[in-house]
């Protein structure tokens, strides 16, 4: 399955993807804010694919490798994770390789999986969380009219052990529908 945007498709991760995000994931400044360990080695990059092609064959997470159309390069990684069916709720977690940052591929990539969330799996509410000091991914989800809804405090610890308050944001289905994201 991919879904395709004006300059960016998303697809599921395969396992011939990992050498690539490995090299793309190594990046400190992408641990500082997420869950992605730092150093990242080649063993996380396997296990994270496996994960995510087992959570995808039992439906409960989605993940994507977020690239390029014009050269297929590896951008990063956006996914509908913790699905819960019966509320019909899900929650977007992405990184950006640091090349790629500044650039609106990650407010594509959102756009396109929103739409996947909202036409594709029917959810009604879709929640999108931040670092309280991460303010490009604040402007990101933003920008994709996602509403703010609070803040968790210390409710992730990133890949460089440090406990982070997330900026809470969500969009409802009727919104996605009115705004067409």
């Amino acid at each position: 399955m991919k879904t395709e945007g004006k300059r960016i498709f998303l697809r599921p991760w395969r396992q011939s993807d990992a050498g690539e995000l490995q090299q793309l994931a190594d990046d400190k400044s992408i641990a500082r804010f997420t869950r992605v360990p730092w150093p990242y080695k080649a063993g996380h990059a396997k296990k994270f694919i496996k994960e995510s092609k087992e959570k995808w064959r039992k439906k409960q997470e989605f993940r994507f490798a977020i690239r390029s159309k014009k050269g297929k390069k590896l951008f990063g990684s956006v996914g509908i994770l913790r699905i819960d069916r019966r509320d019909r709720n899900g929650e977007i977690g992405f990184w950006l390789g640091k090349g790629y940052r500044g650039q609106g591929y990650m407010g594509e990539a959102i756009r396109l999986l929103l739409r996947f969330a909202f036409k594709k799996l029917k959810l009604n509410r879709v929640a999108i969380k931040c670092s309280t000091k991460n303010k490009a991914s604040r402007k990101v989800i933003e920008k994709a009219g996602a509403k703010f809804e609070g803040i968790e405090r210390e409710s992730i610890k990133s890949g460089l052990g440090k406990m982070h308050d997330l900026r809470v944001y969500s969009i409802l289905a009727r919104e996605y529908e009115r705004k067409d994201i």
